[in-house]
């Protein structure tokens, strides 16, 4: 009698176990159907197993029987378990069109079974031992209960088959194990649960059923692998679930007339951020229905469109490619659209760029090389004049004429040499603060008073925008007996563009030298020269242009247009 207590209090103890594990795996991932259904299998397990200890805790045949009534849904929660092998393994069984079979092979049979053990004793019967107790038993000799053995071990073979085959295909060693563990813990459960419906009433043992022994280690065997393998959050459902919403391009689906049907975060994001007027969360496309329709017809005549670029009318200047496919219903018609979205404003803008790049180096070399010949032609007939002159001061005159067009073919192959180093890398984001720093570090002058005041922003320009900001630097200071003080500040415009200017309080810029000191060859010793660095500034649609008071000082103006700086936050 002890051993009947022992193992009724088994069945308690296994309803716990199997509910809290139930709980435990459904916290997991509540939105996974596999940890959904598994949930509902353990509540499951747990109201037979609470049923079974009941019918073998009070000793009397009104308990039993209604115990043993109230319990004859285990049928259902065996194929449940089925079912459950069956979802985790993706069969196509499983499939929403296939439905319809799982009910006829499944769960029918078992309510058919578990509506004859409540209204019968074809299943089970209640015997009464004077030397034991009341208990129930297997009814051996009759045929249903002879079909209804042969039938769950059919489904059970079905599913420990599924399990290994699982198992086999699995794509990775991970999967691999967790369907091995699966297959161990039904084997489980096979086991244990074969001895107290087939094999101990055989030789008249009668105790309670062994299956919830088999529950709990099926319980054990559950967590290891959710500890080590990560049984039920490494499933091909969540990580593809947790892909789509972390992944960094936007993905929506919509349904042919262009309702959002589901949206991840980032297409949240990305799309509110260009159409502002936009919730948080949106059921229709922000983009115009006539875009929505060329997208369509694209998707529908070639199944698939890549790379199709949206420009937004909007005040946020942004480029977003969209590629998409088609999804369809179970009749194979077309049902909806899956549309990814992927914002290339930064490529588009290099690839702007370099283009202008390109533009302006061939334009150049056209240029240098037109210049260089006029040179070497006026050179060569200097040279000509030498040798048949004889006056010795004209000779020294035209020595010294040929020696300033080698000067200036000097400069103009340096000036060449610098330029096409315009474009030769792709436009970057760099912060304006260590931008303007680096430029005065390299300066180094501790003659005149620096003070700086910026904006924190990040702008988008070509790697030799230092030169820019240091060739102004050095510009100024070839008044450095004049100047006192140079000024470095910015601010934002209300156009949304940033203003960066730097000014000094030396004589300044005449008005009719403004626009020609960025002009190729204006001036002596300039360095680098402006009009390299306009050339720099305007890869990226940068302008620069002098705008002080003559008399009162320089002031060169740097306009950053809002596509090219961003506003950087107080973390940054």
């Amino acid at each position: 009698m002890d051993t009947i207590i022992i193992l009724g209090l088994s069945c308690l103890i296994s309803a716990i176990i199997t509910y809290g594990l139930g709980i435990f795996v459904y916290a997991k991932n509540p939105d996974n159907r596999v940890n959904r259904f598994f949930l509902l299998l353990c509540i499951g397990a747990s109201y037979w197993a609470v049923g079974e200890f009941l019918i073998w805790k009070v000793n009397s045949y009104e308990n039993v029987f209604f115990w043993l009534k109230a319990s004859s849904f285990w049928t259902v929660e065996i194929v449940m378990c089925i079912h459950f092998i069956l979802c985790f393994a993706d069969h196509p069984v499983t499939e929403r069109k296939n439905r319809k079979y799982l009910l006829t092979i499944l769960y029918i049979p078992a309510i058919i079974l578990a509506c004859i053990n409540i209204l019968t004793d074809n299943i089970f019967t209640i015997e009464y031992s004077p030397d034991f107790r009341y208990y129930y038993a297997p009814a051996m000799a009759d045929p249903v209960y002879s079909v209804a053995t042969l039938y769950f071990i059919i489904v059970l073979i079905w599913g420990a088959y599924v399990g290994l085959k699982a198992q086999k295909s699995a794509g990775t060693d991970i999967l691999k194990r967790q369907s091995s563990s699966i297959s161990i813990g039904l084997l489980i459960l096979l086991g244990f649960g074969s001895q107290s419906v087939v094999i101990l009433p055989m030789i008249g043992i009668f105790a309670p059923n062994l299956v919830f022994i088999g529950i709990v280690l099926f319980s054990l065997v559950i967590s290891y692998a959710i500890l080590k393998y990560g049984l039920f959050i490494l499933t091909p459902e969540s990580v593809a679930t947790n892909i789509i919403q972390t992944m960094p391009d936007g993905l929506i689906l919509t349904d042919m007339n262009g309702r959002v049907i589901n949206a991840n975060k980032t297409a949240n994001n990305l799309l509110t951020k260009i159409y502002p007027a936009n919730p948080v969360t949106f059921t229709r496309l922000p983009f115009p229905e006539s875009v929505f329709s060329t997208i369509r017809n694209k998707i529908t005549e070639k199944g698939v469109i890549t790379d199709y670029e949206l420009i937004p009318d909007s005040e946020v200047i942004k480029t977003v490619s969209i590629s998409g496919s088609q999804v369809t219903d179970p009749d194979q018609n077309p049902a909806g659209l899956i549309l990814i979205f992927r914002d290339i404003t930064e490529r588009k803008n290099s690839e702007k760029a370099l283009k202008l790049a390109n533009e302006k180096i061939s334009l150049l070399t056209h240029l240098t090389r037109h210049d260089i010949s006029n040179l070497v032609t006026a050179i060569s007939g200097y040279l000509e004049m030498l040798m048949i002159e004889k006056d010795e001061n004209r000779r020294k005159e035209i020595y010294f004429i040929c020696q300033n067009i080698i000067e200036q073919i000097t400069r103009h192959l340096h000036f060449s040499r610098e330029y096409q180093s315009i474009g030769l890398h792709e436009p970057i984001w760099q912060d304006c603060e260590r931008l303007v720093m680096k430029a005065v570090n390299d300066f180094q002058n501790s003659i005149v008073d620096l003070s700086i005041d910026l904006v924190p922003a990040d702008i988008f320009a070509d790697p030799l925008s230092v030169k820019v900001i240091y060739n102004l630097l050095e510009n100024a200071m070839r008044h450095a007996k004049e100047i006192a003080r140079i000024g470095i500040y910015s601010r934002e415009e209300e156009d949304g563009s940033l203003l960066l200017i730097i000014n000094d309080d030396g004589p300044g810029v005449k008005p009719e030298e403004k626009e020609r000191i960025f002009m190729q060859g204006y001036g002596k010793n300039t360095g680098l020269g402006l009009t390299l660095a306009r050339e720099i500034l305007e890869v990226t649609d940068i302008k620069i242009r002098e705008n002080g008071v003559y008399g009162k000082g320089a002031r060169f103006e740097i306009k950053v247009p809002p596509g090219s700086w961003r506003k950087k936050s107080a973390g940054n």
